[in-house]
């Protein structure tokens, strides 16, 4: 373990780890950035963004996801590591970024200590860990959305090459989308595909209806899992459900036009929307006594400090972006969330606070 103990250690390299880095960076605080994606494949939301501009980045406006995530790396790159004297001592501002999948965090008095995979995972290759120590840490790993498993690889141990031809197809404008608010602009008046089951997707149609009244959900050969008022909605709206099973996509490059049923059927749409759930990426806080939501994302006060079951603010940790129960899983609400996050960290380092009589 170095004998470096950063400021603020930030968990997670997107939209809200980045801004969080670089809040704190401007205050003079020497952050860490761990960042997964190298190291695990794994990727967040606007990424998926793959031919797709997105449009709500205030930022970097009509900018591609994989384009976007290079901008924010040279966004924290421009924050180098130096020292400088403050009076009498000297200290270190700057972010140091490292690849890195944090599988364990802990702490030690005041310290957290952070343990992370920063070689590429291989089948049948023991995993490589590094340490780091920091005296706070955001928790910006976000969640990986659940995708269908239409032509899915069993065999294969990566999570890309499982979903190797699903993949083929998301992120592009006639392809999977995840997120009906961002995409949704992009097929008004088309027929959209919604594929999910349960109360949950009908919340996904209603979002839809803002740009086309021409829905069908497709539940991949479950049965729907409606309840009945739901169930009264749906058919009220006319929107048509198919539970036959989905044997495969039918595609054309990169461009989604549908599926081939197990029926022998074809089905052809404009847009296709995933909404099967989540899965927040916080295996490492595990033993943490931290409050959640009933799909596992953190509850954090309005300095974005997690709360412990008892409601208590948690000394020291913090949390911003998708990860956060009850927030739009926007870009631009991930900026502000993780500026809020870097700048409660950078706070809870000061040795002067105001006095309270």
């Amino acid at each position: 373990m170095s004998d470096t103990i950063y400021d603020v250690a930030v968990i997670g390299a997107g939209p809200a780890g980045t801004q969080a880095a670089v809040s704190a960076s401007h205050q003079m605080r020497h952050v860490l950035v761990l960042h997964s994606g190298k190291v695990s494949f794994s990727r967040g939301r606007a990424y998926w963004s793959k031919s797709v501009e997105i449009e709500d980045a205030p930022v970097f406006p009509g900018i591609t996801g994989p384009n976007f995530a290079k901008e924010l790396m040279r966004w924290m790159e421009s924050r180098p590591v130096v020292n400088f004297m403050l009076g009498d001592k000297q200290r270190t501002t700057g972010i140091d970024i490292r690849d890195g999948m944090v599988t364990r965090l802990t702490r030690d008095n005041d310290t957290f200590e952070i343990e992370a995979s920063t070689a590429v995972l291989k089948k049948d290759k023991p995993m490589q860990f590094e340490h780091f120590r920091s005296r706070t840490v955001v928790v910006a790993s976000g969640f990986d959305d659940k995708w269908p498993d239409i032509e899915f690889q069993v065999d294969e141990d990566r999570l890309y090459k499982q979903y190797a031809t699903v993949f083929r197809y998301a992120g592009n404008r006639k392809g999977w989308h995840v997120c009906i608010r961002c995409d949704g602009h992009l097929h008004v008046n088309e027929h959209l595909a919604l594929l999910g089951v349960g109360d949950y997707i009908y919340e996904a149609a209603i979002g839809a209806q803002d740009f086309t009244d021409k829905i069908t959900i497709l539940t991949n050969g479950r049965p729907h899992g409606m309840s009945t008022s739901v169930l009264k909605q749906v058919q009220e709206r006319k929107i048509q459900i198919i539970e036959t099973k989905i044997k495969q996509h039918i595609g054309e490059k990169t461009d989604l036009l549908g599926f081939k049923m197990m029926d022998g059927t074809q089905l052809f749409f404009h847009g296709f929307l995933v909404d099967e759930g989540l899965i927040p990426n916080t295996k490492f806080l595990d033993g943490w006594d931290y409050q959640k939501d009933e799909e596992g994302l953190i509850i954090a006060n309005e300095d974005m400090q997690m709360l412990d079951s008892n409601g208590n603010p948690i000394p020291g940790l913090f949390a911003a972006g998708d990860i956060i129960s009850g927030e739009r899983n926007l870009i631009a609400t991930a900026f502000a969330l993780g500026q809020e996050a870097g700048l409660s960290a950078s706070d809870s380092l000061r040795k002067w606070h105001y006095p309270h009589d």
